[in-house]
């Protein structure tokens, strides 16, 4: 969990996704890094250290689940899992060049992503999925995770039945140049391909999905805190002073979520559930909704919390990542991550492509349609000198 105090801890048994990839015939390697508490797109912690990604080790291989996607770019193993409340299966898949699937909330079972001691009655959001560095890779572990005892029946799609809604940007925030022109190039080869592809305005208000997941994720937080972390003044300096360094204007909706009382918390669901059925009308329109995972590629090691740089202007930390994740992440919605190309300096960039509730199969078969249009293969990071060893990558 990236926590020092959970270092030496062994569960007794497995989570069921793995005693699911066991029964298959899985061979498990280990446990990759992640983040102090899986909370950062960056992924270090105090007893692992860093993760490194394997395109430029000067550079973050994305978080949570950045020591997976690390080992996946790395040629290290073929199959990761990971976990996203807010973008950790998605922005190191983006980052490293990866194929990830945040599968639709509640699909699969979270059993073994959160501490042992952390209250079991909250868990909204949150979901487990597999990555890899293929679509078919993806889909394998799909088929084996949902648990079903038969194969799904055949999942088909062809360009030409493809209804894509596209939107370039979400909630004002903008995409670097490489970013821009990726998308550009993908679009245009989906659509010579014979897919349907429109700009679309998104299907719900960013900023509200927004503020939603902050205050839902801000009082499960807060309810799997220590006692006397849940109290002022502890829990007044924690919120406003400690999240409000790292995360700066995420910090907002988090801190307003923390103070909720339980009425709060559950106006809160009915708004996510609204939010959820706003994205389901508009995806009885269109097949796919596709969206930028993050404004920029990989950035370089630095401390959480620090600015970064959109196009040479310096922005808040969680500015890239947070309207396209986060408020992505509230519906609860399916949504796969290819990575379609690379930025001038070779670096991977990802798209997001969304489906409605349910039909994650489907969407795995549009993956892999789209996959093929573009000829993705599944790219192992070049070896930029000797190849790095496990610890200093994941």
């Amino acid at each position: 969990y990236g926590l020092p105090h959970y270092a030496d801890f062994v569960p007794d048994t497995d989570a069921p996704l793995i005693a699911r990839l066991r029964r298959a015939g899985a061979v498990i390697l280990g446990k990759t890094n992640l983040p102090t508490a899986a909370y950062d797109w960056q992924c270090q912690n105090p007893t692992f250290g860093r993760a490194n990604n394997p395109w430029d080790r000067a550079r973050t291989p994305g978080g949570s689940s950045g020591g997976t996607a690390a080992a996946l770019a790395a040629g290290l193993s073929p199959l990761g899992l990971g976990a996203d409340v807010g973008g950790s299966i998605r922005i190191p898949s983006h980052f490293c060049g990866v194929t990830g699937l945040r599968p639709t909330e509640g699909a699969l079972p979270i059993d073994g992503i959160t501490p042992p001691d952390r209250p079991r009655t909250v868990g909204h959001i949150a979901v487990a999925g597999p990555m890899a560095r293929t679509v078919e890779d993806v889909q394998l572990a799909w088929d084996v995770l949902r648990g079903a005892t038969s194969p799904p029946p055949p999942s088909r799609s062809t360009p030409d039945h493809l209804r894509i809604a596209v939107t370039p940007e979400l909630g004002g925030v903008p995409v670097d140049t490489d970013t821009q022109d990726v998308l550009r190039r993908t679009l245009d080869a989906w659509a010579d391909a014979g897919c349907i592809v429109e700009r679309r305005d998104p299907p719900v208000h960013m900023e509200e999905a927004l503020d939603t997941w902050g205050h839902i994720q801000g009082f499960e937080l807060s309810a799997g805190m220590p006692g006397p972390l849940r109290y002022a003044p502890f829990k007044h300096v924690l919120w406003h002073g400690f999240v409000r360094s790292q995360y700066g204007f995420l910090a907002g909706p988090l801190a307003r979520g923390a103070q909720l009382r339980p009425r709060g918390y559950f106006q809160a669901l009915d708004r996510k559930e609204e939010l959820s059925r706003s994205v389901d009308a508009f995806f009885s329109e269109w097949d796919l909704w596709v969206t930028p995972v993050a404004s920029v590629p990989a950035f370089e090691h630095c401390a959480t919390g620090a600015d970064l740089s959109i196009e040479g202007v310096s922005v808040p930390y969680a500015l890239p990542f947070a309207i396209y994740n986060c408020a992505t992440a509230v519906t609860g919605h399916p949504i796969l991550t290819l990575p379609v190309g690379r930025a001038d300096n070779g670096l991977p960039i990802g798209l997001q492509v969304h489906a409605r509730r349910g039909r994650d199969a489907a969407l795995l078969a549009a993956g892999r349609t789209l996959s093929t249009v573009l000829g993705l293969k599944g790219t192992v990071a070049p070896l930029r000198d000797t190849m790095p060893s496990w610890d200093k990558l994941c």
